[in-house]
């Protein structure tokens, strides 16, 4: 555990130093606060507005750093050679693995929850302080981010970052349509575009199941009964995702 953690804190902290990552942040705060704007522009219930974009641009964001950053976490070992001087320790690869993603991870969530603060500072200026629903959705939206970073880090595992960025884009959209694929292949006359659609469904990850924005922008009590199983699925999921990164890291011939 403590050499897992070791490499989460070193990965965590290349990735702090990244200008790209300050850019991404920098700007998703900067749309935050362009959010307060929409007061003067919108008609009808101008609050829900505000609150639907600022958790929009939460996600949005949330999403693109975590792909940002696990496309290319372990190519960029393999490329600056440092793998070499990693694994030639008493360092196990499905430890290098663990620990690269759990450095990730905490990268993902500091962001988020920077953002998070933001937003609550900016609702608070318009008097509409966010209750427990909102923050539930943002947890709910790091399981969504841990599944996604879980992904992120398997495609890098055996994948070039313009390779992996593009698996792990098909993953995300497809992740947010799942409901669609579903209703798509429910519809469907032929019988090979039903059976495709509903493979894909269930092969690939449903992340609207972690989705519980409505309930936040309208105000609503928090939906336990969506909460818990999200939480099952998403934790049993990037279990297995990360177990499929480490077995093909495992097998990579990296000499």
């Amino acid at each position: 555990m403590s050499r897992i953690w070791a490499l989460a804190v070193n990965t965590f902290r290349e990735a702090v130093r990244d200008r790209v990552l300050y850019s991404l942040l920098f700007f998703a705060i900067g749309v935050l606060a362009l959010s307060l704007a929409i007061d003067d522009i919108t008609i009808g219930d101008q609050a829900k507005v505000v609150r639907s974009v600022g958790q929009g641009a939460v996600d949005l964001f949330g999403s693109i750093i975590a792909m940002f950053l696990g496309i290319s976490v372990i190519h960029k070992e393999l490329e600056r050679k440092t793998v070499y001087t990693v694994l030639s320790r008493p360092l196990t690869r499905a430890t290098f693995v663990l620990g690269k993603y759990t450095g990730l991870l905490l990268t993902v969530f500091v962001e988020v929850a920077v953002l998070v603060v933001f937003y609550s500072i900016f609702m608070s200026i318009r008097s509409d302080p966010p209750g427990l629903t909102l923050f539930v959705s943002m947890g709910m939206l790091l399981m969504e981010l841990a599944l996604l970073t879980a992904w992120a880090t398997l495609f890098s595992a055996y994948s070039a970052p313009t390779t992996a960025a593009a698996f792990t884009l098909a993953v995300f959209v497809i992740g947010h349509l799942a409901d669609d694929i579903w209703l798509y292949g429910s519809q469907a006359e032929a019988p090979s575009l039903r059976m495709a659609a509903h493979t894909l469904y269930w092969a690939l990850p449903n992340f609207e199941l972690f989705s519980i924005r409505r309930a936040a922008v309208h105000q609503l009590a928090v939906p336990w009964d969506r909460v818990w199983p999200g939480l099952v699925y998403g934790l049993g999921y990037t279990t297995a995702v990360l177990a499929a990164a480490m077995a093909i890291f495992q097998r990579k011939d990296v000499k």
